[in-house]
């Protein structure tokens, strides 16, 4: 279904909030609170915009997503912050494209474990290999303090940014849509 180009703004507003909710769970592992409500008032003005009839629809899609992520969440399987935004990003599909949506989801996060854990087996190996050996750390930049501070999240086997995960999902629901 290709939507007209008026339709991408709010898509490229929730994408743009996206990738600034992606960064920062890269970056310190947390998703804050404003970018899932910027998600969710998109998603809800959308719903009414578009599709008025169904925007309840779309609110009951939304609750049963945070309701069934909460569970996992609750085990600490998912973080709460990953189920937030997952259940805002649902507001910006029509209802019966949510399992798509979250399918996206899924696959993108399915990707982005298996890089995780590759990464996290070659750099275990890594490390071992380089025992013994002198550590001298030149000064760094923002962007490589961070791809070290990943490196050493990643070895220690801490948890996934799923945001990127989310955000890909979104970004393959999108590109199917407009393009």
């Amino acid at each position: 279904m290709n939507l007209p180009f008026i339709y991408a703004i709010p898509w490229t507003a929730a994408l743009i909030v996206l990738v600034a909710s992606a960064i920062r769970d890269v970056k310190d592992r947390i998703i804050p609170n404003e970018y899932v409500v910027v998600i969710a008032v998109i998603g809800v003005a959308q719903c009414v915009a578009l599709r008025p009839g169904l925007a309840w629809v779309s609110l009951l899609v939304a609750a049963g997503t945070l309701l069934g992520l909460g569970v996992l969440a609750h085990w600490n399987l998912i973080g709460g912050g990953d189920v937030k935004l997952i259940s805002a990003v649902t507001l910006l599909v029509p209802p019966n494209q949510a399992p798509v949506l979250l399918i996206g989801i899924a696959l993108a996060g399915g990707v982005l474990s298996c890089i995780y854990l590759a990464a996290h087996y070659g750099f275990r190996r890594t490390k071992l290999s380089q025992a013994g050996e002198a550590d001298f750390v030149p000064p760094m930049s923002g962007f490589a303090r961070l791809v070290k501070a990943e490196h050493a999240r990643i070895a220690a086997g801490d948890s996934l940014p799923y945001a990127l995960a989310i955000l890909g999902g979104v970004t393959g629901y999108m590109a199917r849509e407009f393009i």
